[in-house]
């Protein structure tokens, strides 16, 4: 069973000052307003001032600014002491982002985001990685290699190994960065409409749940329950040691296609709708984009060994069956699935 509590001194939360970007996304909102319930202070990096409710409702501090204006992030860093950096443009099969905006955001705004908390003088910083950089070959640990630059790779690939290179670059010259590498990420969010995002692994499990989606090429997915990256990013911040890559991708068990992962959610759910699986080669295949380089590749068994992140972080995952049953419950409360 997950653990749900961490050993923050009540003096050392009301002094920390915790900066979250991407705070308005599937992650970033659950570690906002996880680190609130911990009582520490949560300071909102967000593009725009609208609709942000669900956070200054939990008195969240707003500020507004960008990860690729360094100027904002400046004045964002103020009095921090920690930073969590959600913020990223989702690549796959639905997403419909230029390239020149994935390397912008995912390895130059990355590499903003931890300029300015070094010149700021912030303790401690956590940057969200993807499995997708990493060798699948090998079993996923915290120490997997990663895949070579190839000149196929997809945009949002390439910028996320740059910001995973530049990340360990600046942590082995002092700076205190760890990583965390989650799977497929779903779940419950605050923010409703952002979660029906196409790229939103929540709006594709919703629309299977819903007979949304008739097939897919069936290869390995590791599905991540939203709210534990949050979890293990909080912990992260408060225990990971410079230079770590932490797991954050669910338990081996629980990897699947996006087929079985849909129907799993149909089931639990009471809708007769299921996904076929279908091979690479099957001529009814349909178009995956950039998502047909992971279909490609070879996956060692088992597939996720995230042992050390459990030791290391005391925390250990929300099995698939729970995840789905609690992303199933948010979605009737929030009008989503009848």
């Amino acid at each position: 069973m997950p653990v749900t509590s961490t050993n923050i001194s009540p003096s050392a939360q009301e002094s920390n000052l915790i900066l979250v970007t991407g705070a308005t996304g599937l992650v970033g909102s659950n570690a906002a307003l996880l680190a609130r319930e911990r009582g520490l202070r949560v300071r909102a990096l967000v593009r725009t001032t609208c609709n942000l409710d669900p956070l200054t409702s939990r008195n969240i501090e707003i500020v507004q600014g960008d990860v690729t204006d360094p100027s904002s992030l400046d004045r964002a860093m103020r009095d921090v002491t920690g930073v969590i950096h959600s913020a990223a443009l989702l690549g796959g099969t639905w997403s419909n982002h230029a390239a020149d905006a994935f390397w912008q955001v995912n390895h130059q705004g990355t590499m903003n985001v931890l300029d300015a908390a070094r010149i700021a003088g912030v303790a401690k910083c956590v940057v969200i990685d993807t499995h997708a950089i990493h060798d699948p070959s090998i079993t996923h640990t915290e120490r997997s290699p990663v895949v070579l630059m190839d000149e196929p790779d997809s945009p949002y690939l390439c910028s996320k190994r740059a910001a995973h290179y530049g990340a360990l670059y600046r942590a082995s010259l002092g700076q205190h960065i760890c990583l965390v590498t989650p799977g497929e990420i779903y779940g419950p969010s605050v923010f409703v409409q952002r979660a029906q995002d196409p790229t939103s692994f929540t709006s594709t499990l919703l629309k299977g749940i819903r007979g949304e989606i008739d097939q897919f090429v069936g290869f390995p997915m590791f599905w991540t329950f939203a709210p534990d990256v949050a979890e293990i990013c909080l912990r992260a911040l408060e225990r990971g040691e410079r230079g770590r890559c932490y797991l954050a991708m669910g338990n081996d068990q629980d990897a699947g296609s996006l087929a079985d992962f849909c129907n799993h959610g149909a089931a639990l759910a009471g809708s007769p709708h299921r996904v076929k699986e279908l091979k690479l080669d099957d001529k009814n295949a349909p178009e995956m984009g950039t998502l047909r380089r992971y279909a490609e590749r070879i996956y060692a068994k088992p597939y996720v060994d995230n042992r050390r992140t459990t030791v290391a972080l005391g925390f250990s995952p929300t099995p698939r069956a729970q995840g789905l049953a609690k992303t199933i419950v948010w979605a009737r409360a929030s009008g989503l699935l009848a």
